[in-house]
């Protein structure tokens, strides 16, 4: 092997995207046009061939952005170019472990460990100099004995190790840090975001175009109370990375977590365009557009999105568009209230064990429905949705490679969070006003319990904003704005919760 230092460089190619995929999506595309860009820029010595720098920092940078599967194949063009390179099998075999996602490929990684050689033993004497074994090592920890939680908890050791070692390489900083978002798995932990956001913040001091610190401050700072601290770094990422599509979009985290909805729109304009004109569907992108037009009243717009989404579902159904087009759907009848969409059919979910998206879907035609009076319909909605989560529980097997593969544990506990406060609305509906109150505040102290989760909510109507609703039609309207002003508190300038709390403030005037 040739021990070459891979210079610091803005990487501008041309990506073969067959198997590039944005954020949990996972079908290769029919067909995928190549894209030139940037990824961004780093420095990484390392011990393989002059001839597998160019893939080897393409799927390093790749990595930083959350293009798994890029990165993978990036590695494995730098194998075929250095069969030999040891960090080329450590890049492939971390693009298979998606930290924030709580998804991870076990076996995959495993295989591609095994490919390097048989044992922990005989992979580590590969290794070339230190750094490198710590990097190995680390990888053998994530995949090694024990619960992913166990295997998490020593990669980040392994991690913090390796940076404290070599404080001067920015991407193993950048990596530990990522390593402390990942130990909670898809559930954020506020003590874990602001350690991974010190990391960050370190490596952002030296660098501030590196893309993983870059990347990580953004998900370290996702929610309303810290996400001021990460708007300088949502500004600058997509400009630093604008070839990759999930880049592009993770700004507008902040930009949800503050309100922002024209700098949501226009972040995931562009990496629904990025991901399209990469043979992708970018739904991923796509919700969160949808939510942010809504947010503000373009609704020609998102109805295109959703239409689209069926359109795809109609030529070729994936579990991806199909989960999308629920929670689009779902989305659009909460913040149209449109009687003539209480009409759409019923969105196939075979194959498909994931059920948040699904959940949201009845939890929304049942909270129109009794808002309009069906009562019976919204019934057979609960109905739905209380069946779809106690049949689901068979699907909790842990994690796995994807999200469609498995239910979460956090999956089921908001399904019966959905179905209780649904219930809440059929009685109020049904005339038990003070009874569907009280189910609604129930459902409201369990999710109360639950961690913070950013983006579009879960629910697709905030249940604070539900119980505004319900109170603002009671006549207590001074009830209704305190329900108002806490959905806005964790989803500003929400445009259902701002004309609720006017409507409830103008109601407590005495002209009012």
């Amino acid at each position: 092997m040739t021990n070459l230092p891979a210079r610091a460089a803005t990487l501008l190619f041309v990506l073969c995207c067959t198997t590039t995929a944005l954020s949990h999506e996972k079908t290769p595309p029919a067909a995928a046009v190549p894209v030139a860009g940037s990824l961004g820029e780093t420095n990484f010595p390392n011990s393989g061939a002059a001839a597998a720098q160019p893939d080897f920092m393409r799927g390093l940078l790749l990595l930083h952005s959350f293009e798994f599967d890029a990165a993978r194949e990036s590695f494995r063009a730098a194998q075929a170019k250095d069969p030999g390179f040891v960090m080329a099998y450590w890049g492939e075999a971390l693009s298979h472990n998606m930290p924030i996602w709580g998804e991870q490929d076990l076996e995959a990684a495993r295989v591609v460990l095994r490919r390097l050689g048989p044992t922990r033993e005989a992979r580590m004497t590969q290794a070339a100099t230190d750094r490198e074994r710590g990097y190995l090592a680390s990888v053998e920890a994530l995949y090694g004995d024990g619960t992913k939680v166990e295997r998490d908890a020593s990669f980040n050791r392994a991690l913090g190790e390796l940076a404290r070692k070599f404080p001067a390489d920015l991407d193993a900083r950048s990596f530990y840090a990522l390593s402390w978002l990942g130990l909670s798995g898809a559930t954020r932990n506020t003590a874990n975001y602001m350690r991974a956001a010190a990391e960050a913040e370190a490596v952002y001091e030296i660098d501030p175009r590196h893309p993983g610190a870059l990347h990580y401050l953004v998900h370290a700072y996702d929610d309303p109370v810290h996400a001021p601290l990460g708007l300088r770094a949502a500004r600058r990422y997509g400009k630093v990375a604008p070839a990759a599509a999930h880049a592009q979009h993770m700004p507008s985290h902040i930009f949800f977590a503050l309100g922002m909805w024209d700098d949501a729109i226009a972040a995931n304009v562009a990496s629904l365009a990025t991901a399209r004109s990469q043979g992708q569907g970018g739904y991923h992108a796509l919700e969160w557009l949808a939510y942010a037009y809504l947010q503000q009243g373009m609704r020609d717009d998102a109805a295109k999105l959703v239409q689209s989404v069926a359109d795809d579902v109609a030529r070729n159904p994936t579990p991806g568009n199909r989960t999308t087009l629920a929670y689009a759907r779902a989305m659009w009848l909460v913040e149209t209230g449109s009687a003539d969409a209480m009409g759409w059919a019923d969105v196939d979910e075979t194959g498909i064990k994931s059920i948040y998206a699904f959940s949201a879907y009845d939890f929304a035609r049942g909270v129109v429905a009794a808002r309009s009076g069906n009562v019976a319909a919204a019934e057979a909605q609960a109905r739905r949705l209380q069946a779809r989560s106690d049949a689901a529980r068979a699907n909790a097997v842990g994690v796995v490679a994807s999200r469609y593969d498995s239910v979460t544990p956090v999956e089921l506990e908001q399904g019966q969070v959905l179905a209780t406060a649904l219930e809440g609305a059929i009685l109020f509906a049904q005339g038990k006003r003070d009874n569907g109150l009280d189910s609604v505040r129930e459902a409201i102290a369990r999710a109360d319990s639950m961690a913070f989760e950013y983006g579009p909510p879960y629910s697709v109507k905030p249940l604070d904003e539900l119980l505004g609703d319900l109170l603002l039609t009671a006549g207590r309207p001074v009830e209704a704005a305190a329900a108002y002003r806490k959905t806005l508190a964790v989803h500003p300038d929400r445009r259902l919760a701002v004309a609720g709390l006017n409507a409830a403030l103008g109601a407590e005037s005495p002209d009012g």
